[in-house]
C-alpha cells in the first residue's frame, strides 16, 4: 500500500512501464483498471497507446478495454461523496456568497467593499456621484465571482485557513495571523457558510467535510467503489486539499502516480535539498544547473518537494530509449535531462532545424507562415511524418481559430477545375480545432452573448447592425446581402450613434438627449417611406431619409420590427431579477430573434439546457441585473475541451494544456507573443495566497512556463516556435515572450551552426517579410527551411520582380483620343459638370464607368469635436435651405433633428458659428425677388459645321445679378460655374447688361459678362471643348488649368520656356505640398494613376491648348481668384 511515484523524462517510457504493470500483474477481470489523468488530450494519448500494449499476450491489437479513465474532478468528487450540483464549487459557491454580501454590507471591515459596490445610503445633492454609486452596483455578481473563486481555492490550497476561519481564528493557514486588510474575509466566509447549510440543508462545511473524508480514508472505514490499486499518469502538481486525500486513500490502497520528469538527474540533485513553506524561501532553483529548468521547470520541482512526505515511495527513474540524434533538439533535451549546462562548444550543421523560432507580423501571417513550416516538415518526412504526428498548441485559440480555418481552408482544393498547382498543398491538411468557446460551435449561444452585451450596453449602431448580419436572425427576418447594406446606409444617413431613445442615454446622464438615437432614426426612416426628403410639407421638419423606394417598404418594415422585438427585450429586464428569471427572458428573446433550418434545431436544444442548467444553480434567493448576467455568461460560456477532437488522425490544434507532455514527432506554439504568453494577471490584492504564497501552491504564469517546457521534451524531432516579432502596422520589432526568449538563449547555447559566430541571433530564429509574395521568401536562404510551397505567392513574386527589373513603360489610359460622338443637345449642368471634373464626365458619360467611393462607416460616437469637412456638410445644406427660401432658424432645427449638431453647450456654439457664416453669406440679395431664366440656344461650333443646342435654367438670378453662395472658399469649380451661366444668360437677354458675384466663407468676387455676340462664340467654344473631352480625358482640371492659363497670360509671346514655366506653376496646384494636390481626386487617379505629374495631365497637350482658351476668358472678366 502507499503511493508509488514512477517518473521518467517521456511519456512513452510511463506508458510502457505502466502497461507492463497492467499486463503482468492484472486485476480481476471484473474489476476495471481506474486511470486518472489530468486533461483529454492525455486520456485520448493514452487510451491509444495502451491499445498497442494490451490485449493478446503480443499485444499490437489496437483495443484498449478494462480500463475506467477518469478526470482529477470525478476521483475527489468520489472520494468527497459530492455530485455534480456540490455547492462548494465556485460557480455554485458564487451565490450564496453573493447573498451574504447584501447582507454584511455596511458592517463592519466591510467599508471598502461597500464603497466598492454602491451599495450604501444615496448620495443627496450630487447627481455625479449618484451616478457613479449606482454604477458601481453592476460589480455585484463579478465581484461575487471573483471572492467565491478565491474562496474556492483556498478550499484547495489551503483547507487549514478555512478550517481556522470557521473556528473564529484569523489566521493565515501557515502559521501566521491574517492582515488586517483580510479580516473582513473570515466573518464573509463564515456567514456564506450559513447560507450554504441553510439552503442545501447540509451539517459540514466544505472544511469539515474534507477533514471527515481524510480521516475516514486513513483509517479505511470509508466504503469506496474503487479498485485497490489507481493510477495517476501525467500529473506536474497537485492541490494541498487533493494531496492529502491522495495520501490518505493511499494508506488503504495501492497507488501509482506516473510522473513525467523532464530531469532525472535534477530529481536526484533536489533529493535532500526540497523544502516546503514560503515559495520566497525556495533555494531549489540554484541545484538547476540547465538554464530552462531554473526558469521554466518551477511546478516540477515544487511537486517533488510536496511529495517528499512520509507513505511516499519514489521509484528509480525510468530509462528511455537512448537517441543517437545529435541535432540540437536532442543535444538540448539531453542537457535538460542530465541538468548539465549548456555547452556551445559543441558544433551542429546548417541544415539543423529541428528547433526553429519564426518571427512575424501579427497573427494572419503566423498562421501563413504555420501552414508554410507544416508543409516543409512533412515533405521532408516522405511519409515518415504524418498529419496525426504533429501538434500545434496556441494559448489564445480564440484568436487564431478563425485564421487557421481561412488559412487551411479546403474551398480551392474543391472548387472546380482546381488543379495541384492551383492551390496550397497545406490546404489539403487535416486540421482539427479543440478547445473551442460555446459561442464559436453554437451560433446561437454567440447570439444571446451578443444580444445581452447589446441591451446590457449603450445599443451601439454597429452592434445592433452586426446582430442584423448574423445568419440565425436573417433566418429569421429574411434579410439578405443587398438588404443590409441598404439598412446600412439607411441607418447611417438617419444619423444613428448609439441608445434606443433619451430615457435610454439617462443610464448614462444624458436624458433628455434623443438626437442620434435608435428611435429618431428610425422615425426618419419610416417617414422617408411616405414622404420624399425634398417636401415642403409639415413633415420637412422631421428630416425624412431618402432613397427609400416602394420596393424598400418591406425591408423596411422587417428591420422595425427587428428594432421593435429589441426594444421590448430591453425594456423588460431594466431593473433587477432573479437569475432563473434572467435566463428565461433570454430564451425567449432568442426565440423571437431567431431561426434555424430544421437540421440545426439541436442548437436551440443546446442554449435552453445551458440556460436552464443556470438558472436551477443559481436559484431566486437573489436579484441581478442585466451587466451581472453579461458576466455571468462571460465566464460560462468561455472555451473548454472537446473529447473527440484530439488525435483523430488531423493536426491537432488546442491550447496549451489539454495535451501537456504528450510526445509528437513535431510540436509547434503559435502565438507566443509578448504581453499574451505566459498570463500575466494583475496580483488579486484580496487573494491571501497572493500575499504569502507557499511552495506547491498554483501560479499562473510559473504554470505556463512549465507548459512551455514540457512542449519542448514532448517533441522528438522538431519544436517549432511562432510569434510576432514586428508591428504588422508599422514594422517595429517586437521582443518575444520572455519565456520564449529564455528557450532561444538556451539553444544558441546548446550548440553553434556554421555562421552563427558572432552573428546577432542564431540561425534557427528566422525572421518572415510582412508579404507571402516577398521575393526574400523564395531564395535558398529563405525563412522557411525546405522553402515555400504557396504557388500563389510565387507567382506573385515573380511578377513583382520582372516589374522592378524591367518596369513597364507607364501606359497612357487612353493610346489615342476616341472617334467623336454625333453632336447631341448639352444642358447647362452637363457643360458645367465636364468643366468642373472633365475625367468625371468622360467616365460616366462616353465610357460609362463609375469609380467607387469608400463605404462609410458605421459611427457609434456621438459628434463631439466635428471636422473641418462636417461643419462644412452642415453649413452647405443649412445654406441651400436658406437660399431657397427657409427660414435660418428652421434649417438649422432640420440638422438638430439629423443629429449633427453636438450635444449641448457644444452644439450651441457649432450652431451659432455656422449661422452667422450663413448669415454674412445670404446676406444682401436686394429687394428683387430671385428669378429664373429658360436657356435654349442653339450655337453653331468652330468651323461652322455642327449646330449644338444647349438648354437649361439660370437660377438665383437678383436683378440682372447671378448669385452665388457657397459654405465653402470660392475655388476655380465655382468660377468656372459661375461663368458658363453668366454666359448663357447674356446671350439669351442681350438687351441687359449681367454679372455674376460670387460670395463663400473668405470672401468672394464679381464676374462681368461679355457682349452678347462674344458669349454666344464663348459658349460655343466650350461646347467644343466638351466634345473634344468626350474622346479622351481632356486635362483641364480646374485649378490646375487656372493656374496654367494665368502663368502662361504673363510670359512673353514666343518665350520658348513659356510653356515650361507655367506648367511649373500648374505642378505646384496639381501634385500639391503640403496639402493634397488636385491630383488626389479619385477619377484623376483612376485615369492617370496615383501620385501623377502634372507632365500625365499634359500628355496629350490638352492643359497646354484647352486651359488658356476657357480661362483667358474667365480672368479677363474678374475671374483671377
Amino acid at each position: 500500500m502507499g503511493i508509488n511515484v514512477h517518473r521518467g523524462d517521456r511519456p512513452e517510457v510511463l506508458v510502457r512501464e505502466f502497461a507492463s504493470m497492467l499486463r503482468d500483474d492484472p486485476a480481476d477481470v471484473f474489476t476495471p483498471e481506474v486511470v486518472v489523468v489530468p486533461a483529454r488530450g492525455v486520456e485520448r494519448w493514452l487510451a491509444q497507446q495502451l491499445s498497442h500494449a494490451l490485449g493478446t499476450t503480443a499485444g499490437d491489437d489496437g483495443v484498449c478495454a478494462g480500463l475506467q479513465i477518469m478526470a482529477p474532478q470525478s476521483l475527489i468528487s468520489m472520494l468527497l461523496g459530492r455530485d455534480r450540483d456540490d455547492p462548494w464549487q465556485a460557480d455554485r459557491l458564487v451565490w450564496p456568497t453573493l447573498e451574504a454580501i447584501d447582507e454584511l454590507s455596511g458592517s463592519p471591515r466591510f467599508d471598502a467593499l461597500t464603497h466598492h459596490l454602491g451599495a450604501g445610503p444615496e448620495i443627496v445633492g450630487n447627481p455625479r456621484a449618484e451616478w457613479e454609486r449606482k454604477a458601481r452596483q453592476s460589480r455585484r455578481y463579478a465581484v461575487a465571482r471573483r471572492i467565491a473563486g478565491l474562496f474556492a481555492s483556498y478550499a484547495r490550497e489551503r483547507p487549514h485557513m478555512l478550517d481556522d476561519w470557521e473556528n473564529n481564528t484569523p489566521s493565515d493557514g501557515v502559521g501566521g495571523a491574517l492582515p488586517d486588510d483580510f479580516l473582513w474575509q473570515p466573518i464573509l466566509w463564515r456567514r456564506t457558510v450559513e447560507l450554504v447549510r441553510e439552503r442545501h440543508d447540509l451539517t459540514e462545511s466544505v472544511t469539515e467535510r474534507h477533514r471527515r473524508v481524510v480521516d475516514e480514508l486513513a483509517s479505511g472505514t470509508k466504503a469506496l467503489d474503487l479498485p485497490q490499486r489507481l493510477s495517476f499518469f501525467g500529473y506536474t502538481r497537485l492541490a494541498a486539499s487533493d494531496r492529502e486525500l491522495v495520501v490518505a486513500l493511499g494508506k488503504g490502497r495501492e497507488l501509482h502516480l506516473w510522473l513525467p520528469h523532464p530531469s532525472p538527474q535534477l530529481w536526484s540533485d533536489l533529493e535532500d535539498n526540497t523544502t516546503s513553506g514560503a515559495r520566497v524561501d525556495d533555494r531549489t532553483a540554484r541545484h538547476a544547473k540547465h538554464p530552462l529548468l531554473a526558469t521554466l521547470g518551477r511546478d516540477v520541482r515544487e511537486l517533488q518537494a510536496v511529495l517528499s512526505t512520509d507513505g511516499v515511495t519514489v521509484h528509480d527513474p525510468l530509462d528511455s530509449t537512448p537517441t543517437s540524434r545529435t541535432d540540437r533538439l536532442a543535444l538540448l533535451q539531453a542537457d535538460i535531462r542530465a541538468n548539465r549546462a549548456p555547452d556551445e562548444t559543441r558544433t551542429t550543421t546548417a541544415d539543423d532545424f529541428s528547433i526553429q523560432v519564426h518571427a512575424c507580423h501579427g497573427p494572419a501571417r503566423q498562421v501563413e507562415v504555420l501552414r508554410e513550416v507544416l508543409t516543409a516538415l512533412l515533405a521532408e518526412g516522405q511519409g515518415a511524418l504524418q498529419p496525426r504526428d504533429i501538434l500545434v498548441m496556441c494559448p489564445d485559440i480564440e484568436t487564431f481559430a478563425p485564421l487557421i480555418q481561412a488559412t487551411f481552408g479546403l474551398s480551392l482544393v474543391s472548387a472546380p477545375g482546381a488543379t495541384p498547382t492551383s492551390y496550397h498543398p497545406g490546404q489539403q491538411l487535416r486540421v482539427q480545432l479543440a478547445d473551442r468557446a460555446l459561442g464559436a460551435t453554437n451560433p446561437l449561444i454567440d447570439l444571446a452573448h451578443r444580444v445581452v452585451s447589446i441591451v446590457a450596453g449603450r445599443m451601439t449602431v454597429s452592434e445592433v447592425l452586426d446582430l442584423a448580419s448574423h445568419d440565425a436572425v436573417r433566418a429569421r427576418f429574411g434579410f439578405d446581402e443587398e438588404d443590409l447594406e441598404r439598412v446600412s446606409r439607411w441607418v447611417t444617413d438617419a444619423g444613428v450613434r448609439w441608445g434606443y431613445d433619451a430615457g435610454h442615454r439617462g443610464e448614462y446622464q444624458l436624458a433628455g438627449l434623443d438626437a442620434n438615437t435608435w428611435t429618431r432614426g428610425m422615425d426618419r426612416i419610416s417617414l422617408g417611406v411616405a414622404v420624399a426628403a425634398d417636401t415642403d410639407g409639415p413633415s420637412a421638419a422631421r428630416v425624412p431619409v431618402d432613397d427609400i423606394g416602394s420596393r424598400d417598404i418591406e425591408v423596411v418594415g422587417r428591420f422595425l420590427e427587428l428594432m421593435e422585438r429589441l426594444k421590448r427585450a430591453a425594456d423588460a429586464v431594466r431593473g433587477t431579477l432573479s437569475a432563473a428569471a434572467w435566463m428565461r427572458w433570454l430564451r425567449e428573446t432568442i426565440e423571437v430573434l431567431a431561426d434555424t433550418p430544421p437540421d440545426e434545431q439541436w442548437q436551440f436544444a443546446q442554449l435552453a439546457r445551458d440556460l436552464d442548467a443556470i438558472g436551477e444553480t443559481a436559484g431566486d434567493h437573489t436579484t441581478l441585473r442585466l451587466n451581472d448576467i453579461r458576466v455571468l455568461l462571460d465566464q460560462r460560456w468561455g472555451a473548454r475541451p472537446t473529447r473527440a477532437n484530439f488525435r483523430s488522425g488531423a493536426v491537432t490544434v488546442c491550447t496549451m494544456v489539454p495535451m501537456r507532455s504528450v510526445p509528437h514527432k513535431a510540436v509547434v506554439v503559435l502565438g507566443v507573443d509578448d504581453g499574451v504568453y505566459p498570463r500575466s494577471p494583475v496580483v488579486d490584492g484580496d487573494d491571501v495566497l497572493a500575499r504569502r504564497p507557499q511552495v506547491g501552491e498554483r501560479d499562473a504564469r510559473s504554470e505556463d512556463r512549465q507548459l512551455l517546457l514540457d512542449a519542448v521534451m514532448a517533441a522528438s524531432e522538431h519544436f517549432v516556435a511562432i510569434y510576432s516579432g514586428f508591428d504588422e502596422h508599422n514594422g517595429t520589432r517586437r521582443p518575444p515572450a520572455v519565456p520564449l526568449q529564455e528557450l532561444i538563449a538556451a539553444a544558441a547555447r546548446t550548440a553553434t551552426a556554421p555562421g552563427d559566430d558572432g552573428a546577432a541571433e542564431p540561425s534557427f530564429v528566422r525572421h518572415h517579410p510582412l508579404q507571402a509574395f516577398d521575393e526574400r521568401n523564395f531564395r535558398p536562404d529563405g525563412p522557411v527551411p525546405g522553402g515555400t510551397f504557396d504557388t500563389a505567392a510565387l507567382a506573385g513574386a515573380e511578377a513583382l520582380r520582372a516589374f522592378r527589373a524591367d518596369p513597364p513603360a507607364k501606359q497612357a489610359f487612353l493610346d489615342k483620343p476616341l472617334s467623336p460622338q454625333p453632336a447631341s443637345d448639352v444642358t447647362l449642368d452637363e457643360l458645367v459638370a465636364f468643366l468642373q471634373n472633365p475625367a468625371r464626365e468622360f467616365l460616366r458619360n462616353r465610357l460609362d464607368v463609375v469609380v467607387p467611393r469608400d463605404a462609410d462607416e458605421t459611427n457609434d460616437s456621438l459628434p463631439i469635436a466635428l471636422g473641418g469637412l462636417e461643419q462644412w456638410d452642415i453649413g452647405e445644406r443649412v445654406l441651400r435651405e436658406v437660399l431657397d427660401g427657409t427660414a435660418l432658424e428652421d434649417a438649422l432645427d432640420r440638422e438638430v433633428v439629423r443629429g449633427s449638431f453636438p450635444p449641448g453647450a457644444l452644439g450651441h456654439s457649432v450652431r451659432d458659428d455656422i449661422a452667422a457664416k450663413v448669415t454674412a453669406i445670404a446676406a444682401d440679395r436686394g429687394t428683387d425677388p430671385p428669378r429664373s431664366v429658360d436657356i435654349r440656344l442653339d450655337l453653331l461650333t468652330a468651323g461652322g459645321g455642327d449646330t449644338v443646342r444647349l438648354t437649361g435654367v439660370v437660377s438665383a438670378i437678383h436683378g440682372d445679378t447671378v448669385w452665388v453662395r457657397t459654405y465653402s472658399t470660392i475655388s476655380a469649380k465655382h468660377i468656372v460655374a459661375a461663368w458658363v451661366r453668366l454666359l448663357a444668360l447674356a446671350a439669351t437677354e442681350p438687351e441687359r447688361e449681367h454679372t455674376a458675384e460670387l460670395l463663400g466663407k473668405k470672401g468672394g468676387l464679381r464676374l462681368t459678362s461679355p457682349d452678347p455676340a462674344e458669349a454666344e462664340v464663348r459658349l460655343a467654344d466650350l461646347v467644343q471643348a466638351r466634345q473634344s473631352g468626350m474622346r479622351f480625358p481632356m486635362g483641364v482640371a480646374p485649378k490646375t488649368a487656372s493656374a496654367f492659363a494665368l502663368a502662361y497670360r504673363r510670359t512673353q509671346p514666343g518665350d520658348p520656356y513659356g510653356v515650361a514655366l507655367s506648367l511649373d506653376r500648374a505642378r505646384q496646384v496639381w501634385e500639391g505640398g503640403r496639402y493634397s494636390g488636385e491630383n488626389d481626386d479619385p477619377w484623376w487617379r483612376f485615369v492617370l494613376g496615383p501620385q501623377s505629374r502634372v507632365e500625365d495631365l499634359n500628355r496629350l497637350r490638352g492643359l497646354e491648348h484647352f486651359g488658356p482658351r476657357i480661362w483667358n476668358p474667365i480672368h479677363e472678366h474678374g475671374g483671377e481668384a
